[in-house]
């Protein structure tokens, strides 16, 4: 006699709940995005989020005068959108027998 599991509907509940929240994390990082490309200047938390590393790195990005910031008034700290490209792609190898970038090179790592 063959056992057939069948889920019970707290477990079914349970994964359609992980599936639908599956779904809402990936359109919260989708418009997460579409937000950043609004933006023209971001805080730390939010040049850490667009950067993909932690604010405590991007601090000691900041102190060691790696990343273009600026700190107009009370030592708050700002980020222009443009540098942080221009930044960005600056630190980007490309390999000249694929043209394919090598981020194994990448001076910083990226947490995410």
């Amino acid at each position: 006699m063959s056992e057939h599991h069948q889920l019970s509907p707290d477990s079914q509940w349970g994964e359609r709940c992980s599936v639908k929240l599956d779904i809402l994390l990936s359109r919260v990082d989708k418009l997460t995005g579409l937000l950043f490309h609004l933006k023209g200047t971001f805080t730390v938390e939010d040049a850490a989020l667009y950067l993909g590393i932690t604010p405590s790195h991007l601090y000691k990005l900041v102190r060691k005068y790696d990343i273009p910031h600026s700190r107009p008034t009370n030592g708050r700290i700002f980020f222009n959108k443009e540098d942080l490209d221009k930044w960005i792609k600056s630190r980007m190898v490309i390999e000249p027998e694929t043209g394919i970038h090598n981020e194994s090179e990448q001076p910083y790592e990226c947490y995410y």
